[in-house]
């Protein structure tokens, strides 16, 4: 008896052990990804990448593993819009894409995965007129089926935002709808939402907001209301390197 108690002791003592070893394993990756990105170093982002697919293997639980997978999406989604990696867009959204649809099979409810996810779909659609109907529909409902989920949600409102801004107006695109996601989106930090509700979570997204919505103000010549969002953007990310090093300073060259 005393011999069976010691074993299921020791069993559950192991558990709660490989469960702390998860959990700071995809801490580890959510915090190296998403330092990377605002950073926008490439190597940064590929070694932080390196971490979530080490965080990915070591765990079977379904919320782990999928937060895993959601931040290698993560770290391909931000090599897709750097410069340095435009030969390996592809590649990186193919790989982006594979680990979030493996995400949000795993947890159908996780809505950030879905709107990452749709948000890549929608780099693959604008890949020609194949690509674009093969793609486009799931970019839609990949988007859609994230503000269903989670619809204060400053990064999945932004990334909506950013596929109506870019996508042809005879496809469904509307650059006011979409100042208006990223407003709303903006809002919606300021509140707090992009607050993680568990630590593996994802909780990146105040100063992005502001970056896009100025991006969309600057296209728009409105240089006043660009240069307030990218202020507000440096002053939540000291290090925003996208806001400090491009955006700004072709800002000032208008």
């Amino acid at each position: 008896m005393h011999t069976t108690l010691a074993t299921l002791a020791l069993m559950l003592l192991t558990s709660i052990s490989l469960f702390a070893q998860t959990d700071d394993a995809v801490l580890k990756a959510k915090e190296a990804v998403q330092k990377a990105a605002v950073m926008g170093e490439t190597a940064a982002l590929k070694a932080a990448r390196e971490l979530a697919q080490a965080a990915a293997t070591q765990t079977i639980e379904p919320s782990k593993k999928a937060a895993a997978l959601y931040f290698i999406g993560y770290a391909n989604y931000s090599l897709v819009n750097l410069p340095s990696e435009k030969e390996s867009k592809e590649q990186n959204t193919d790989a982006g894409v594979a680990a979030l649809e493996e995400a949000v099979k795993l947890e159908p409810a996780f809505a950030d995965a879905h709107g990452l996810l749709g948000s890549l779909y929608g780099q693959k659609a604008a890949g020609g007129m194949m690509a674009g109907m093969k793609y486009g529909q799931k970019s839609t409902a990949s988007l859609e089926r994230a503000s269903l989920l989670s619809p204060e949600n400053p990064r999945i409102l932004m990334l909506r935002g950013i596929g109506l801004y870019y996508t042809p107006a005879m496809w469904g695109g509307d650059k006011q709808k979409a100042l208006t996601n990223l407003q709303r989106a903006c809002e919606c930090a300021e509140k707090g939402a992009c607050a993680a509700k568990e630590a593996t979570m994802p909780d990146w997204g105040h100063a992005d907001v502001f970056a896009t919505k100025g991006m969309m103000f600057a296209d728009q010549d409105d240089k006043e209301n660009a240069k307030a969002a990218y202020d507000r953007a440096v002053q939540l990310q000291p290090n925003y390197s996208w806001v400090k090093n491009v955006l700004l300073p072709k800002l000032s060259a208008k």
